[in-house]
């Protein structure tokens, strides 16, 4: 009976750390919000200041001064950022959040892009100027299994 109900314990305790756990994004405060709001690479800085930064890679630099315009990097928590500035059209970038929920996707886009000329659409998977074609920010929440996956570009 007891060898019973201990390989059923462990059983339990198997599954439940197997069914994958669901990771919080840290709370920012308000003053870094407000400073990172003018930071071209708020993202990186919130990842790296709340997270910690994993690794960091060089992507593409610009052919003319050789300056960087493309990074990817990987986060403790296993989030990856990959951003790119080397179009004169604007920014694009690209978050993977491993085990994250779509709501806390929702409030970091919030944190860092929320203004008075863009919306969400009706499902929360999209946050762009109001009016389509508009410069501004262009962003789309996709959930796949496992993972929510933030891309935008931002330009004139």
């Amino acid at each position: 009976m007891k060898k019973t109900a201990f390989i059923a314990i462990i059983l339990l305790f198997s599954c439940l750390s197997s069914s994958g756990q669901i990771n919080k994004l840290p709370i920012p405060t308000k003053s870094f919000i407000e400073k990172a709001k003018y930071l071209e690479d708020s993202e990186e800085k919130y990842f790296t200041k709340y997270l910690g930064k994993k690794s960091e890679h060089i992507l593409k630099r610009f052919s003319d001064s050789k300056d960087i315009c493309a990074k990817k990097y990987e986060f403790k928590t296993g989030i990856k950022l990959k951003r790119n500035s080397c179009s004169e059209a604007g920014i694009e970038a690209e978050i993977i959040f491993p085990n994250y929920s779509k709501n806390d996707v929702i409030k970091f886009v919030e944190w860092f892009f929320k203004n008075d000329y863009s919306k969400w659409n009706k499902s929360k998977t999209k946050y762009q100027p109001k009016e389509d074609g508009d410069a501004g920010c262009y962003l789309e929440i996709k959930e796949l299994k496992g993972k929510i996956i933030l891309s935008y570009s931002c330009g004139c």
